[in-house]
């Protein structure tokens, strides 16, 4: 991700592909190097994660420059109920998706022919109720998952 800086005037995002749309008659190198782009007041802007709190909203905005680079930022602000409810709807089919996943995988401990006996039994049986009863924790973004037997 690039941004390019010239006088008052910033664009962000800047693509290499903007650079080279903007300057038609220029041949750039295969590799385009910090020196060159910053030869066209063009900059790499260093990406940061926003918080990642589902109970929250992120915009992007325009990267700030520290010392020498450009950091991507971040506005938060709280998220509507709606919202919130529409996000860990969204997860718990997450949730359930990789649920439903790990018991396929683990169908085979539960088969007559199994291998698997006695107190490893029980051990994969109580994994798979485990597995079952994972919707009826509280919050999707936080949950308990059982610990698959070895």
């Amino acid at each position: 991700m690039y941004i390019k800086v010239s006088g008052s005037v910033t664009t962000y995002p800047y693509t290499i592909q903007d650079l080279k749309s903007d300057n038609p008659n220029i041949s750039f190198p295969n590799v385009l190097t910090d020196s060159v782009l910053n030869n066209f007041n063009v900059y790499s802007v260093i990406q940061v994660e926003n918080g990642g709190d589902y109970t929250k909203d992120y915009v992007e905005g325009t990267p700030t420059q520290s010392g020498s680079v450009y950091v991507q930022n971040w506005t938060e602000s709280d998220a509507s109920s709606e919202d919130i409810e529409t996000r860990k709807n969204e997860k718990w089919e997450e949730v359930r998706d990789i649920r439903d996943n790990l018991l396929a995988q683990s169908d085979w401990t539960q088969f007559q022919d199994s291998p698997i006996t006695g107190s490893l039994l029980t051990d994969w049986q109580t994994y798979r109720q485990g597995l079952r009863d994972i919707t009826s924790q509280e919050n999707p973004y936080s949950l308990t998952w059982p610990t698959k037997p070895s």
